[in-house]
């Protein structure tokens, strides 16, 4: 029997943010640097409760994602999936909730639809 720990419904890809320069005195964020390709995530929708504490903090969140092992991701990392693009807020945390074991949880912010 496998359980949701083993076969978590979505895949993500981590790059990570650098800064270059745009050619023109100034600075733009590009993605070049993956961290990992279609690594296996389970992605939902933030809680009214978990919005609201870390608005608190002053920081937006909309979705989390959780992870069967640390991602290592960073505030200096995005995730792509499923066509849209999610600024990470957090860094990983093992969370528990699950109930059958340790998950990874972060937290993000949806950004915007990737084009084509």
């Amino acid at each position: 029997m496998t359980s949701l720990l083993d076969n978590l419904p979505h895949t993500t890809t981590a790059r990570r943010r650098k800064r270059v320069s745009d050619g023109m005195g100034g600075s733009v964020d590009t993605f070049d640097t993956v961290v990992f390709t279609d690594t296996p995530c389970w992605r939902m929708k933030a809680t009214d409760r978990e919005v609201h504490w870390w608005q608190q903090r002053n920081i937006e969140i909309t979705d989390r994602f959780f992870f069967s092992a640390d991602p290592e991701l960073d505030v200096n990392c995005v995730l792509d999936i499923n066509g849209w693009r999610f600024d990470v807020m957090s860094y990983a945390e093992p969370d528990d909730s699950a109930g059958l074991g340790i998950l990874y949880r972060v937290m993000a912010r949806r950004l915007a639809k990737l084009t084509a």
